[in-house]
């Protein structure tokens, strides 16, 4: 398993577009080797998790950025969850 908080220039705190645009950077260019691990047997998917409290905003996902990840092997995952102090734990 590869984590993106393992990877260089990855920081916490970042919105999700912004570091989905950096991993992309490093993956487009090894695109057909991703998909060969994939027919070889290995799985792919873009888990992502997203936390946030009822003053923050909505993880903006743009077009381009899904026509991006649509090039490369994988489904978006997105576990969604709130801190619970807006008076619905888990929202």
């Amino acid at each position: 398993m590869w984590l993106l908080s393992s990877s260089p220039g990855i920081e916490a705190g970042v919105e999700l577009a912004t570091q989905l645009n950096r991993l992309l950077v490093i993956l487009e260019p090894v695109t057909p080797v991703l998909w060969d691990l994939v027919e070889a047997g290995y799985e792919a998917n873009w888990f992502c998790f997203i936390a946030s409290h009822a003053h923050e905003h909505a993880a903006e996902l743009d077009r381009p950025l899904l026509r991006r990840l649509l090039e490369l092997p994988g489904d978006l995952w997105l576990d969604v969850c709130g801190d619970g102090t807006d008076g619905e734990p888990g929202r």
